[in-house]
C-alpha cells in the first residue's frame, strides 16, 4: 500500500515550528542515570558488531519476526521517505556511516565508516570499511563500495537537506551544516563544515540516512516502489515477498554479515496465534489480553518496549490565555499522570517529563512527584487543579475544545475519557473535537492552539528523534531555550546538567508543551532465539547480533 502515514505528517509539521523561533509552533514550545551523549563520534578503530564471547556463537537458521505495525510505504528513496515502516525494508537492505550500536546508551558504532577522526571543530574524516561490498545483483554486481559511492550519496542528501524538501521527520538540519565533501584518498571520505555541527554524527545514523547505490534517482522517478530498487550493501538481501511477510537472506559476504541465514519480518496481525502454530519467533502484544495470554506460555521471555512517540498536548503560550502558567498546570494537574495512565491505558504507561523515561536522562518520578500532575495520589492533584484554574480565571474562557486525532480517539475512547476527567475536576466547560492529523499538524503551525482560542490538542506527538536526548530536547523546546542553555546542551552535557534543564523547561511548562505519558508495549521472544532487548528506535540493524540455541 501507498500512503503517507499520519507520523510522516505530523512529525513534520512539529519539526517546523521547532526550527525557527520567529515561526514557533507552540508559541515558546524509571531508568536512572547512564552515560553522557557523545557530541560527535571519537577517533579509533571499529568495534566489534557482536559482543565479546568466549566461545563462538552459534549460525545459521531463520528468525520469524512480527513488527509493531503494518506495512505503509510511501517510497524506497530513502532520503525521500517520510514512513517509518519503509525503514523495516530498507534499514535492513542499506547500510549507514554509523549506527546506534547500543540505542539504550545513545552510544554510536561502526557501519560504512569503520573507523573516523575529528581532526577538529570543522573537519570529520571517515574511513569506508574496506569489506563493504554492493549486493550480487545486477548493476551492483557484489562491487566493493567506494569512497566515490559515498560522496555521490551525500552530496545528493546536501543538495535535499539544501532544498528543504525532505520530509521533515527526517531532520536534515545538521547535514545543512556540512559545506562540502571531498575524497583526500583511496577508501577516505572528508567532511568540511562551515560551522561546528555537534549532531551531525547522530544525522548520519539516523533512521533515513541510508547509503543507497547511486544513480538511483532517475529509477525512483520511474516507479519509486519498483522491489528491483531494494538493494544495497546492508547485511540482508531482499527476497521477496510472501503474502505480507517480507523475506532477507544473509548478504555473508558484506562488512556486517549476520549469523542467521534468513530473516523474516511481517506485520502484527494475529501474533499469538501464529506464535502458538510456530510461524513466528517475536511479537508484540499490542493488545493487553494477548499480553496475558501470552505470559502462560511455557518458557516464552518478555520485554518491555517503549512507544517512540510520547503523548503530549501544545499550547501557543505568547498570549493569552494560555499565557498564564495557572492554567497549564491546571491541566497538567487535572490529568493526574498515574490517573491517566490506568484509565486511558490500562496501565500500560510511564509518566512523562521533557524527556520521555526511555531516556536514561530523563527526570525519575521522584523528581517529577514535585511538578503539577506526578502526584502519587491522583485525588491531591485533583484538588490542587480546581484551584489554579479558578484563582487563573479559567472558568471565565467558556468552552475549551479539545482536538483528538481520528486515529488515537477510537483506540483509546479518549475524547470520553479525557473530556470526562477535565469537566469533572475543573468544571463542565470542555467538549472534544475529533479531528485528522494533518488539519490537527496545520493548525500547530498556525499558533491555533492559544492566541485568544481557549482550545489545545491532546494525542501522540512525533516520533522520537534519536537514541540521544539532546535531539529530543531540541525537537520540542529548542525554541524555548535562552542561549546559555543551547550552548550547554549542544555540548556535551552530564545528567545532571540534562536534568536540570529540564526542571526550567517545566517551570510554568513555558515552553507550550505538557507531556503526559509514554505508552509500553510487551514483545515476546520464543526460547533459542537470542538477540539485543528491543529498542523504541528503528534497531533492526542489530539484526545481525540474533542466533538461535534451539
Amino acid at each position: 500500500m501507498t500512503r503517507l502515514s499520519r507520523r510522516a505528517l505530523f512529525a513534520g509539521a512539529l519539526g517546523a515550528g521547532s526550527a525557527a523561533a520567529a515561526a514557533v509552533v507552540v508559541a515558546r514550545r524509571s531508568p536512572g542515570p547512564g552515560p553522557s551523549p557523545q557530541a560527535s563520534p571519537p577517533a579509533g578503530e571499529p568495534s566489534p558488531s557482536l559482543p565479546p564471547s568466549p566461545t563462538p556463537l552459534p549460525r545459521g537458521g531463520t528468525a520469524r519476526l512480527a513488527i509493531t505495525s503494518s506495512f505503509d510505504f510511501d517510497t524506497f528513496d530513502a532520503l525521500r521517505s517520510g514512513e517509518p515502516s519503509t525503514v523495516e525494508l530498507l534499514g535492513r537492505v542499506h547500510a549507514r556511516l554509523f549506527q546506534w550500536v547500543e540505542p539504550a546508551e545513545a552510544r554510536l558504532g561502526p557501519d560504512l565508516a569503520a573507523a573516523w577522526e575529528q581532526p577538529d571543530s570543522i573537519t570529520l574524516l571517515l574511513r569506508i570499511d574496506p569489506r563493504a561490498c554492493w549486493h550480487d545483483v545486477p548493476p551492483l554486481d557484489g562491487r566493493p563500495v567506494t569512497e566515490d559511492d559515498v560522496r555521490l550519496h551525500l552530496e545528493r542528501a546536501l543538495a535535499i537537506a539544501g532544498e528543504a524538501s525532505a520530509p521533515l521527520i527526517q531532520r536534515t538540519g545538521p547535514l545543512r551544516d556540512v559545506a562540502r565533501v571531498e575524497l583526500p584518498g583511496p577508501g577516505i571520505v572528508r567532511l568540511i563544515l562551515a560551522r561546528p555541527s555537534p549532531l551531525l554524527a547522530a544525522a548520519l545514523a539516523g533512521e533515513f540516512a541510508l547509503v543507497q547505490p547511486p544513480g538511483l534517482a532517475e529509477r525512483f522517478d520511474a516507479d519509486p516502489l519498483d522491489p528491483a530498487l531494494l538493494a544495497g550493501c546492508g547485511s540482508w538481501r531482499f527476497a521477496g515477498f510472501d503474502g505480507d511477510t517480507a523475506r532477507f537472506a544473509a548478504h555473508a559476504a558484506g562488512h556486517r554479515p549476520p549469523l542467521l541465514d534468513a530473516l523474516d519480518v511481517s506485520p502484527p496481525a494475529d501474533a499469538l496465534q501464529r506464535y502458538r502454530a510456530g510461524g513466528l519467533d517475536e511479537f508484540p502484544a499490542l493488545d493487553p489480553r494477548d499480553a496475558a495470554a501470552a505470559r502462560a506460555v511455557a518458557g516464552i521471555k518478555e520485554f518491555a518496549l517503549s512507544w517512540r512517540e510520547a503523548v503530549l498536548s501544545t499550547f501557543s503560550v505568547s498570549a493569552p490565555p494560555w499565557s498564564d502558567a495557572r492554567l497549564l498546570e491546571a491541566l497538567s494537574a487535572a490529568l493526574n499522570r498515574r490517573w491517566l495512565a490506568e484509565a486511558l491505558f490500562a496501565g500500560r504507561a510511564r509518566p512523562s517529563g521533557p524527556l520521555p523515561p526511555v531516556y536514561a536522562a530523563a527526570l525519575p518520578e521522584a523528581d517529577l512527584a514535585a511538578f503539577p500532575g506526578y502526584a502519587p495520589d491522583p485525588d491531591a492533584d485533583a484538588r490542587t487543579a480546581r484551584q489554579r484554574w479558578e484563582a487563573a480565571g479559567g472558568p471565565a474562557l467558556g468552552t475549551v475544545t479539545v482536538d483528538v486525532p481520528t486515529i488515537f480517539d477510537p483506540r483509546y475512547a479518549a475524547s470520553a475519557v479525557i473530556i470526562g476527567r477535565l469537566n469533572a475536576i475543573l468544571g463542565p466547560q470542555f467538549r472534544p473535537a475529533v479531528e485528522r492529523y494533518p488539519v490537527i499538524a496545520a493548525r500547530v503551525q498556525e499558533g491555533f492552539y492559544g492566541n485568544g482560542r481557549a482550545a489545545f490538542w491532546f494525542g501522540w506527538g512525533p516520533p522520537l528523534p534519536s537514541p540521544d536526548p539532546r535531539d529530543a530536547l531540541l525537537d520540542l523546546y529548542g525554541h524555548a531555550l535562552a542561549p546559555a542553555d543551547r550552548e550547554m546542551l549542544l555540548a556535551v552535557p552530564d545528567v545532571a546538567s540534562l536534568r536540570s534543564l529540564q526542571r526550567t523547561l517545566f517551570s510554568g511548562f513555558s515552553g507550550g508543551v505538557i507531556p503526559w505519558v509514554q505508552q509500553v508495549t510487551e514483545v515476546f521472544r520464543r526460547p533459542g532465539l537470542e538477540g539485543p532487548a528491543p529498542s523504541p528506535f528503528w534497531d533492526g540493524h542489530r539484526d545481525i547480533r540474533r542466533y538461535r540455541t534451539a
